[in-house]
C-alpha cells in the first residue's frame, strides 16, 4: 500500500527534464540578478545592512513567486508539493535527534577548520547579518532564517527538485544532488559541507515521513539557533 501511495505521488507530480531545468534556470537567475543589483546598489548608497536584509527578503519573496507560478501552470495542489500534515509531535524526539546529529558534525567540521587556520571571512554576508544584532536586526534575522526560509526552501528544494528527480535518478542521487544545490546556491564556501549534510538529513525527513513540515520544523530549528548563537558572538 505504501508503495503504491509513494507511486501515485511521483506520477501526478512528474516534472520533464525540460520544466526541471527551468525551474533550477529560474532560480540562478533570482540569485543572480538579485546579487548584483544589490552590489549596484551599494555603490550609491551607504546603508550596506539595509540592502542585504532587502535582498534576503526579496530573495525569499522572489522563490514564493517562482514556486506559487509553477502551482498555477501544473494545477498542483499545496499537497503535491509536500504540504501534508503530519503528527508533528510525536516525530519531534526524532527531529531532534537529527538535529544533535547535524550539530555533532558542524562542530567536528569548525574544529576540523579551525586547527587548519580557516575561519569565516569577516566579509562573508552570513557573517555581516548575523553578528552584532540589535534587537530589531535579531528579530529580522528570526524572521528570515527561522519562518521564511524554512518554508520556501523546503518547498523548492525538498518538495520540487528532489521530489522530482526521483522519477529520473531514484533516491540516493536525487538526494545527494538536492542537497548540493541547496548548499551551493547559499554561496558560502565555508558552510558548504555542513550545509550538504543539512540538506541530506531534510531530504531523508522529506522522504521518510511524505511531509515538508518535519523537515521545516528541523530547518527552522537549525537556522533560529544558529541565528541565537551568531548574535550572541562578538563577531
Amino acid at each position: 500500500m505504501n508503495e503504491e501511495i509513494q507511486s501515485n505521488f511521483l506520477l501526478k507530480r512528474y516534472l520533464s527534464w525540460v520544466d526541471l531545468v527551468i525551474v533550477l534556470g529560474g532560480i540562478v537567475c533570482i540569485y543572480i540578478i538579485l546579487a548584483f543589483g544589490t552590489f549596484w546598489l551599494m555603490e550609491r548608497w551607504p546603508y550596506e545592512r539595509f540592502l542585504m536584509y532587502l535582498n534576503a527578503f526579496l530573495t525569499q519573496l522572489s522563490l514564493a513567486l517562482l514556486i506559487w507560478t509553477m502551482k498555477r501552470i501544473r494545477h498542483w495542489e499545496w499537497a503535491d508539493f509536500g504540504w501534508r500534515s503530519v503528527p508533528l509531535k510525536k516525530l519531534l524526539p526524532k527531529i531532534l535527534k537529527l538535529y544533535a546529529l547535524t550539530w555533532i558534525i558542524n562542530i567536528s567540521y569548525a574544529i576540523f577548520l579551525y586547527r587548519h587556520g580557516l575561519t569565516p571571512s569577516d566579509t562573508d554576508v552570513y557573517v555581516k547579518l548575523l553578528g552584532q544584532a540589535t534587537w530589531y536586526s535579531l528579530i529580522l534575522n528570526l524572521v528570515i532564517a527561522g519562518v521564511l526560509a524554512p518554508m520556501v526552501e523546503e518547498t523548492l528544494f525538498r518538495g520540487i527538485i528532489f521530489g522530482c528527480l526521483q522519477a529520473y535518478l531514484g533516491k540516493w542521487t536525487s538526494a545527494v544532488l538536492s542537497a548540493m544545490i541547496f548548499s551551493a546556491l547559499h554561496f558560502q564556501a565555508y558552510g558548504f559541507f555542513p550545509r550538504f549534510i543539512l540538506g541530506m538529513v531534510l531530504v531523508y525527513l522529506y522522504d521518510k515521513y511524505k511531509s515538508l513540515y518535519p523537515a521545516i520544523a528541523l530547518h527552522g530549528l537549525n537556522n533560529i539557533v544558529a541565528t541565537l548563537i551568531a548574535a550572541s558572538l562578538p563577531i
